[in-house]
């Protein structure tokens, strides 16, 4: 049987630093942009034949950064071990939107995350 692959963004404004990567290591804020993609297999299709409502998933996506938005991201709890790159941050969110999902949408498997930290830099996570 098929699946089907849905996605939706989100978007935050925070600032960072990454000690010992050269300019980085100053105070800088950058617009994010995340796009969160779910597997649904053919067969798990609701009874209006959706895999997960794209609202929801939207939702679960924006609620899943909220707290990073104007913040300083290496003072919040998720990188206090790691320190806020993109790979991290992916990873984050990553793992905030599959705990969500599991509650409201226990079909749809987070598959990968895209993290700009500018339109031309980004990341993919894909969790194993």
């Amino acid at each position: 049987m098929g699946h089907y692959l849905l996605s939706a963004e989100a978007r935050f404004s925070a600032a960072h630093t990454l000690p010992g990567v050269d300019m980085c290591e100053r105070m800088h804020g950058h617009n994010w942009r995340v796009q969160v993609t779910v597997r649904v297999q053919q067969d798990d299709l609701d009874a209006a034949g959706m895999g997960v409502d794209f609202r929801m998933l939207a939702t679960v996506a924006s609620e899943s950064v909220h707290d990073f938005e104007h913040r300083y991201l290496n003072e919040l709890e998720p990188f206090a071990e790691s320190p806020p790159t993109a790979e991290t941050i992916a990873r984050v969110v990553c793992e905030r939107v599959a705990a969500r999902l599991a509650a409201v949408a226990p079909a749809a498997e987070v598959v990968e995350v895209t993290l700009w930290e500018m339109p031309e830099y980004r990341v993919v996570y894909r969790p194993a």
